[in-house]
């Protein structure tokens, strides 16, 4: 017969048997939505050789195996090679969505295969070819610099640019570089860059790699094995004015080098030719072929877009409009004639009261009275100014009025030169 305490045990019990099957279920359910860790009967074998030395296997070299699956990746294996080169990768799985590829890093350069599936062929065999490495550039030059001037982004006052540049190595070993500068310029991969360059961004080519900051440009340690290399790199080219000068120097004996510009950009060069009418795209081909190293190029752009800030505010609240100024001017200087002439008639009565005691006093008189004539025509042409700026007076009526007081103001003046 069972206790009390049994059933308090078999409780206990039938509580962690759920438990353990609950935990079971849970990793079988985890490992089936991660079929990126799946193992499966595909199979990925082959050698390591070095291209250097007419294809010889290498023993001794660690493989790695990445495994790609949308957008994640992961090093999955990696395998040590035997005395025949060999490796082999097992129990892989041969999901449609899953891919490889074979890496090894090799005397300072990176060597990858193409990308491997296994969905319709399980069993692979990819070899992996890798050589020696060496610092001289002597068998080295570009086939094709292509060099994209987008169009020029007018708030940021940049045209961003993309350069692709193709490398053909006609050595049988690879360039390795180094970015050790304790001696000067490092003998490092070197990428020319226009003065006001910013913003570099490595593309293709320099996965894996370092980049440093050199006079002219920018240096590299990756690496060119035997054949072409692609490397692509941007960067934003600030400008200041309409003109601008593409500053470029070839590094490397060039086969080709082109230079694509928007088409409403106008470029010219002393090195590179224009290539017929416009692209389909809407930019204009210069061109130049065999370039010898260390060549400076120049392509001068004129008709870029300018972005022209706002008027800074003046210092005071109510500036003087020009035209203000300039009547002032005037009136002072018809003020200055007035008085100039007043002091020469003034002159003139005084000698002829001096030669002639007898003359009548009324002529002084006169004379200040026509002073103050001169004064109140000038004061109602400086209202008239005033009322004109301030819109209290239609623009018509000021002219009118205007034209009829300087009229009064001449006639007035003439008949004090007169008497």
């Amino acid at each position: 017969m069972m206790t009390m305490r049994d059933n308090k045990f078999a409780s206990r019990v039938m509580k962690a048997a759920a438990s353990v099957l609950f935990a079971a279920a849970f990793i079988t359910l985890l490992f089936q939505a991660s079929p990126i860790h799946a193992a499966g009967a595909g199979r990925i074998s082959g050698q390591l050789l070095d291209g250097t030395r007419k294809n010889a296997p290498l023993a001794g070299q660690r493989v790695t195996l990445q495994m790609a699956q949308g957008n994640q990746a992961i090093d999955l294996a990696s395998a040590t090679t035997n005395a025949h080169g060999s490796y082999t990768f097992p129990d892989l799985s041969t999901s449609k969505t899953n891919s490889y590829v074979l890496y090894i890093s090799y005397q300072g350069a990176q060597y990858t295969s193409n990308p491997i599936t296994l969905d319709s062929r399980p069993v692979q065999q990819v070899n992996l070819t890798v050589y020696e490495a060496t610092t001289s550039t002597a068998n080295m030059a570009i086939v094709r610099a292509t060099i994209l001037l987008r169009n020029p982004d007018v708030q940021k006052s940049i045209i961003p640019v993309s350069e692709l540049i193709i490398f053909r190595n006609l050595a049988d070993h690879t360039y390795v570089g180094s970015l050790d500068a304790s001696h000067g310029k490092p003998n490092a991969l070197s990428f020319s860059l226009p003065h006001t360059a910013r913003n570099v961004t490595l593309g293709k080519g320099f996965d894996g790699y370092q980049a440093l900051q050199v006079n002219g440009g920018f240096a590299a340690n990756a690496a060119v094995p035997p054949g072409d290399s692609q490397f692509v790199f941007t960067f934003d080219m600030p400008y200041t004015s309409s003109s601008y000068d593409f500053d470029y120097r070839v590094l490397y004996p060039t086969v080709q080098l082109a230079v694509l510009v928007p088409a409403q950009i106008q470029a010219s060069s002393d090195t590179l030719a224009v290539q017929g009418a416009v692209t389909a795209n809407g930019y204009r081909l210069l061109q130049a072929s065999a370039l010898l190293a260390n060549k400076e190029v120049n392509v001068q752009l004129d008709g870029l877009p300018v972005n022209i800030p706002a008027a800074a505010p003046a210092a005071t609240s109510n500036p003087m409009p020009t035209w203000l100024l300039v009547i002032l001017l005037i009136m002072a200087a018809v003020l200055f004639g007035t008085w100039f002439l007043y002091r020469s008639v003034h002159r003139q009565t005084s000698r002829k009261k001096r030669s002639r005691p007898g003359r009548s006093k009324r002529e002084p008189a006169r004379m200040d009275k026509t002073a103050d004539s001169e004064q109140a025509l000038l004061q109602e042409l400086l209202e008239l100014d005033k009322a004109l700026e301030t819109d209290k007076i239609a623009k018509a009526v000021y002219q009118e009025r205007r034209a009829k007081t300087k009229a009064r103001l001449r006639a007035l003046m003439k008949e004090k030169v007169t008497s």
